[in-house]
């Protein structure tokens, strides 16, 4: 292994080495070259803090009273840009929760988009014989489920405690 390489090829080993998806001999060729340049280990330790971010969630699930309720960890906006609309899709989506509450406490943007967005996960739960309940809107934000009707479909709270006691008051 050499510096010399082209980038791209330089790039697709350092790819397969973080996936650890590099053959024992080359990771034995790798570690011994870019472990001992400097210029190559700069490059390696990049594209790690890259791959890190990349992979780095704003949202986290938790459980309460066996309700999973999906929490952003950070300021967020649902809108035709965002990352976090497609890390909300893709968190809904591929769980097998029935019962989820998305705290919007921290969404301080939503469009139609991010409203076209808590539609799917609705229509997924549903189908999946689940529910959906958002808690701790912003009043700009709950207006705009009231005003499109979304409110009457996925039932909003001020109170997750309260949220999560509605589960076990509704029959569906």
């Amino acid at each position: 292994m050499n510096c010399a390489m082209e980038p791209i090829q330089r790039e697709q080993v350092i790819a397969k080495y973080l996936s650890r998806t590099l053959d024992a001999e080359g990771v034995e060729e790798f570690e011994g070259h870019y472990l001992g340049c400097d210029e190559c280990f700069d490059e390696l330790r990049i594209s790690e803090y890259l791959a890190a971010t990349l992979r780095h969630t704003n949202l986290a699930w938790r459980q309460s009273n066996g309700v999973s309720v999906l929490q952003f960890r950070q300021n967020a906006e649902l809108t035709h840009s965002a990352r976090e609309l497609e890390e909300l899709r893709r968190e809904v989506l591929e769980q097998s929760d029935s019962r989820v509450i998305i705290d919007l406490g921290r969404v301080t943007r939503i469009d139609s988009a991010g409203l076209g967005q808590l539609m799917s996960c609705y229509s997924h739960l549903v189908r999946n014989q689940g529910q959906l309940k958002v808690v701790n809107a912003a009043p700009e934000i709950q207006k705009l489920l009231d005003m499109t009707g979304i409110s009457t479909l996925i039932p909003a709270f001020k109170d997750e405690s309260e949220a999560v006691r509605s589960f076990g008051s509704d029959s569906n």
